[in-house]
């Protein structure tokens, strides 16, 4: 039969005790061997197929998931009677493959070598006994010559008939001899033809053996290296008395698995053998010598070395950098601590590691060190955030830090790297340059503040102004010209429309002059909060039939409370309240020409109410969102449509003004929400 080879994924109970295995892969030759196809066994547990897996196996391979130390061992399946050689090695996470190798005709002949060995030594005692037993007759009956000759002739014919017993003895002795040549022969091909590295050496070190795997692998043929001393002449020097100490053990007896022999080749290139050595005996179980099985990690030694360097200069880095480098584990505990984390703290590196981190920070910064430490942990980087921290004279130490985080070979985050900068003297200046700028700039910049925001308010006021009066004055003059001149031949119902119109255009006037005063009440600071409690449907209510009247129905005013909101109150300045919802539904109405209906929807989300005041017009642009709620902006869609832009900003210095918030969704020529959140305390 074929090699048989498997990947195969461990299941561990919650005492991390292997109890099972998934099959993720398997060759032909192994699916034949447990009676099923391939398609059946892949994804299946072990458990789920008739063959019966022993404990002693399932430990192996856990130990090699575990340690990533690859093993081999010899195993027998009493169901069929065969002998197997099995190698594990480690493929990933809980994985492991798996070959198994049929040595069933070696293990028999070894069992029937030893058996005959047994024999023969059993023979030869028997043969051995019967000679000494021979001897002490013939001494006796040489004792005896002097009697009768019949006596000596009796004695002739007996010792003659022991001799053909014993010739007898030494034929069968040479055919069990030549059993055992074929045997040896056998075992000597298996060797030389394995596909690992094999080889023997005697108890003075001296090669005795080199299986054709060990030429290929260091370049050395057969006949150059046997009777060579192995250890001297093809190992490197600094690991000669580890190497021998390893080989002398197993002289001893003691057998050694999974030891790496530096080795070099023909070449003069170095080469890494993982082995095992058994100790070899004799039939008389005498210790002659040893054998190593081993495997070629050549390229997995070299990968490692590199590793290990890397992570030999980053730790001499860390250790010796100029800055304050520490580190802690993923409970909170310190792991690293650099020479300049001990200059700066005076606390040297023994005296914290194991302790948690919080223990040398303040309260002031510890909320933000948290945040920071616990985005690590989740995989999320901060850079240059500020962490105050006491040294061991309980000084203050400001640090400017980086946090990265740390995984482990298998991507698993372990911890947190810190990397700071001492920046003490640093905060401590800017301190008390900033109060010292704080404290001189503060009354100048509410100044200049308010003597741009009302410079701007004029400009923009004399700007709309101009505009916005201009057109209502002139709708008056024109209206009242055409109410002189032609007075007398002019239609009752005729001058009523003129004079309604002079009198809209007075109304027009009169609040864009309300308006103007309350955005400069608001900028001077005049404005107060008064809030009382109002029935929230009374409120709305009374609004929505006010804009109703006013926009002459042209437009459904909806009111949606599905909560039953109306009949409870809210705190709230009436004016204020009066300010926010007028400016805001009358926008609506006013820039939804084309569409019917506007949508008021009330909810509540804790101690918030919240006022939800939909169109379906014309949308207010994405370049324009960051200036709507400034004074006397007007968006570019607004073709026609009369208005000053003051409209929303006085809504938002009332939102503002009773501690509420406004939120805008828009798109274009859908319509646009303007959701307003009033606190209800």
């Amino acid at each position: 039969m074929k090699e048989m080879i498997g990947i195969i994924e461990l299941i561990y109970n919650k005492s991390d005790q292997p109890i099972d295995f998934y099959i993720r892969d398997i060759n032909t030759s192994f699916a034949k061997f447990l009676n099923k196809t391939k398609k059946e066994l892949i994804n299946k547990k072990i458990s789920s197929t008739t063959y019966h897996l022993k404990d002693s196996i399932l430990i192996s391979y856990a130990s090699v998931d575990k340690t990533g130390k690859p093993t081999s061992f010899k195993i027998h399946e009493a169901a069929n009677n065969k002998h197997y050689f099995v190698t594990v090695w480690k493929v990933s996470k809980n994985r492991v493959g798996v070959s198994f190798s049929d040595i069933s005709q070696n293990e028999t002949n070894k069992i029937e070598l030893k058996t005959n060995l047994k024999n023969e030594k059993k023979t030869r005692k028997e043969a051995e006994r019967i000679l000494t037993k021979k001897r002490i007759e013939l001494d006796k009956t040489n004792n005896k010559l002097a009697l009768t000759n019949m006596e000596l002739a009796f004695q002739n014919k007996e010792k003659e008939k022991r001799a053909s017993e014993l010739a007898v003895a030494n034929i069968e002795l040479s055919l069990q001899n030549k059993e055992k040549e074929k045997l040896v022969k056998e075992l000597k091909l298996f060797i030389q033809t394995a596909n690992t590295p094999i080889f023997g050496i005697d108890n003075k070190g001296l090669v005795n053996e080199w299986n054709q795997c060990a030429e290929r692998i260091t370049g050395y043929k057969k006949e150059d290296i046997l009777g060579e001393d192995l250890i001297k002449s093809y190992t490197a020097k600094t690991y000669i008395k580890t190497i021998k100490k390893t080989f002398y053990l197993a002289l001893k007896g003691k057998e050694t698995t999974n030891f790496e022999l530096p080795l070099f080749t023909k070449e003069g290139k170095r080469i890494k053998i993982l082995l095992n050595l058994s100790t070899r005996r004799n039939i008389d179980g005498e210790i002659i010598g040893v054998m190593g099985v081993g495997q070629n990690i050549t390229k997995i030694d070299k990968l490692r070395t590199k590793t290990e360097i890397i992570a030999k200069e980053l730790r001499q880095f860390i250790e010796t950098a100029n800055t304050p480098i520490f580190g802690i584990d993923n409970r909170g505990n310190i792991n690293e601590w650099n020479q300049t984390a001990e200059k700066i703290t005076g606390y040297k590196k023994n005296n914290v590691l194991g302790l948690h981190w919080t223990k040398f920070t303040s309260e002031k910064s510890r909320l933000k060190a948290k945040n920071a430490v616990n985005n690590a942990l989740n995989g999320i980087p901060t850079a240059n955030f500020e962490f105050m921290a006491f040294d061991k004279n309980k000084q203050k130490v400001m640090l400017l830090v980086n946090t990265s985080t740390r995984r482990s070979a298998s991507g698993e985050i372990t911890g947190v790297l810190a990397v700071g900068q001492d920046i003490t003297e640093l905060v401590s200046y800017r301190s008390e340059l900033e109060l010292k700028v704080i404290e001189r700039t503060l009354k100048l910049n509410e100044a200049l503040k308010k003597e741009k925001e009302l410079s701007e308010i004029k400009s923009k006021f004399v700007s709309t102004a101009s505009h916005e009066f201009r057109t209502p004055l002139s709708a008056i003059n024109f209206a009242a010209g055409s109410i002189k001149k032609y007075w007398s031949r002019m239609e009752p119902i005729k001058i009523s429309e003129k004079l309604t119109k002079i009198e809209d255009q007075v109304k027009h006037m009169t609040e864009l002059l309300d308006d103007i005063l309350i955005v400069g009440q608001a900028t001077a600071g005049e404005t107060r909060n008064n809030p009382l409690s109002l029935n929230i449907g009374n409120f709305i209510q009374e609004i929505i039939e006010e804009i109703y009247s006013s926009c002459k129905k042209s437009h459904e005013i909806l009111l949606i409370d599905t909560e039953e909101l109306k009949n409870t109150d809210i705190f709230i300045d009436e004016k204020l309240g009066r300010n926010i919802f007028i400016n805001l539904i009358s926008n609506a109405v006013k820039f939804s020409p084309n569409a019917k209906k506007v949508t008021i929807e009330l909810s509540s989300k804790k101690d918030n109410i919240f006022f939800s005041v939909t169109d379906f017009g014309i949308g207010i642009p994405n370049s324009e969102f960051q200036n709507i709620f400034s004074p006397f902006t007007r968006g570019k869609n607004v073709d026609l449509i009369q208005g000053t832009g003051l409209g929303l900003t006085i809504a938002k210095e009332a939102i503002d003004l009773i501690g509420g918030d406004i939120t805008v969704k828009s798109n274009i020529k859908k319509g646009s929400s303007f959701i307003v959140r009033i606190p209800n305390k």
